[in-house]
């Protein structure tokens, strides 16, 4: 079955292949044959590891100081290919990247040569240029904490550009299949998670568990700090929360203006489901207590996924009981 939540990701990493002029985007995440979008009438050639392949193979674990941590996680988060990734998957992917020296002059990856590591620079300069026909027609520069090759772990079609070190460089580098591995993995653990979450919220009770894994996959991750205001009682709301790790208190104003506890909230609780559907105004505030990770799904994604799905949930939500917070 091929992943819902990958559509999205693979709409921005076509624009950006576009950008680059590069006709093909393939991104192998399951067991579906290869999707290729050809632009113009240069072909390209692509092929893949087998997933189960990747799935058995073992992603290694090289340390690195705390320096070096911060730099390659700043850098992943702009990335296109990374900045979608939660903070568990995020720290993964560092964790497996290896440290390269090239010294000045040497080629790191030619145009046409097969390639399957990205790399990020860590020190040191990189000339990159592509040519057509013996001519050069794109070139540019690299630094410190910039970042190329990413397309070699979305799939295995020859390089599009030669880059050089143009002084003696170090840089990190990650192969394609402990990407894949990582992502495949980590994805598997996340959606089973998230399913269990769901299946509390009584809104939620009539989809199928394909429809769940669907609203599963569209999650997005958030932090939050000690004292964070999440949503506030008499604003506008149009996002679903799950409390995923740590714990908040929900307050609530009566008539008068006085201001008192209503309900705690642990891991699991959950609240706002019926700004998926419906625009009222959120009926308490809600504030955290220490270091908070919350899963959300905002009202247009939802509709975007779920599509006709909203009749059924509109009928279950003129029967919905709420619970503690779930009028929030």
């Amino acid at each position: 079955m091929a992943d819902p939540g990958t559509a999205d990701v693979q709409a921005e990493l076509q624009d950006y292949l576009n950008s680059k002029n590069i006709n093909t985007l393939f991104i192998q995440m399951d067991d579906e044959p290869p999707k290729i979008v050809n632009r113009g009438q240069r072909r390209v050639s692509v092929c893949a590891e087998s997933p189960s392949e990747s799935m058995n193979a073992q992603v290694k674990v090289v340390p690195k100081s705390d320096e070096e941590t911060a730099r390659i996680l700043e850098i992943l988060k702009k990335n296109v290919l990374f900045k979608h990734l939660d903070s568990d998957q995020m720290n993964t992917v560092k964790d497996a990247m290896t440290l390269v020296k090239y010294k000045e002059g040497e080629c790191i990856i030619k145009q046409g040569d097969d390639g399957d590591n990205f790399y990020v620079l860590d020190s040191g300069t990189v000339h990159c240029n592509v040519k057509k026909e013996e001519e050069i027609v794109f070139q540019m520069d690299y630094e410190v904490g910039q970042s190329f090759g990413e397309l070699a772990i979305m799939y295995n079609a020859p390089r599009a550009a030669t880059c050089e070190a143009t002084s003696e460089c170090s840089l990190w580098a990650l192969d394609r299949v402990s990407f894949k591995v990582i992502l495949m993995k980590t994805t598997i653990s996340k959606r089973n998670i998230y399913k269990g979450f769901l299946q509390q919220v009584p809104i939620l009770a009539q989809l199928t568990e394909y429809e769940i894994l669907t609203i599963a996959d569209a999650l997005q991750e958030d932090s939050f700090n000690d004292g964070d205001v999440i949503c506030k009682q008499g604003d506008s709301g149009d996002t679903f929360y799950i409390i995923k790790e740590g714990s908040a208190v929900c307050t609530q104003k009566n008539a008068s203006g006085a201001e008192g506890e209503v309900a705690k909230l642990g891991n699991g609780a959950y609240f706002g489901e019926i700004a998926l559907m419906t625009s009222k105004p959120r009926q308490a505030t809600v504030t955290v207590i220490g270091d908070l990770k919350c899963l959300t799904l905002d009202r247009k994604t939802f509709k975007r996924v779920m599509g006709p799905l909203q009749d059924i949930l509109m009928r279950n939500l003129e029967h919905y009981n709420k619970f503690q917070a779930a009028n929030i």
